[in-house]
């Protein structure tokens, strides 16, 4: 059985080598108020968002517009946005006697960033979000439910896309 002492001494251990571990660490956050993240926003600002059509992509085409550029601020447009959704719903949750009593709702954006100047994709990538809903014996609860899961899951596409873009010009930045 380990003494008090020796237990104390381990825990000191344990904590110095993370203490060492994190500092070493060249993490930083990607948007701070320095000139390589001032620069970071306004490529993001220059962005212009084509492609989402329909109920469901312009939500995602909204949350991308708070995301992108919040204070909304005019400016060139030196890229555009081209954004592709894929929308697929599936059952999650089936009772005995097959009624199905929740979904997965699954959102996949595939975009590309590209030159508005020369046409030139220059980034493209794809994220995928999912959100759960119930599915009631009242079907207003159930597409309420829906319309709700397609909300959260847009904006958490907007969210995903603005931080691999965000990533994308601060790697750019950081190279030239």
């Amino acid at each position: 059985m380990w003494s008090s002492d020796r237990l104390r001494r381990s825990r000191r251990t344990v904590l110095l080598g993370v203490c060492l571990t994190l500092g070493a660490c060249t993490i930083r956050p990607l948007l701070l108020e320095t000139a390589d993240d001032q620069d970071v926003r306004a490529q993001l600002e220059a962005i212009t968002i084509v492609g989402l059509d329909g109920r469901l992509g312009q939500l995602v085409r909204n949350s991308l517009l708070d995301q992108l550029n919040p204070a909304s601020l005019s400016g060139p447009n030196r890229y555009i946005l081209q954004v592709e959704l894929r929308r697929n719903a599936s059952s999650l949750g089936i009772q005995l006697d097959d009624v199905i009593t929740r979904f997965n709702l699954t959102l996949t954006a595939r975009f590309e960033l590209v030159d508005a100047k020369d046409g030139r994709v220059l980034y493209e990538d794809q994220v995928q979000r999912i959100a759960s809903y119930n599915v009631s014996r009242q079907p207003y609860a159930t597409l309420s439910a829906e319309v709700d899961a397609e909300r959260r899951v847009a904006n958490e596409v907007g969210s995903n896309i603005r931080t691999v873009l965000a990533v994308y010009f601060a790697n750019q930045a950081t190279s030239t």
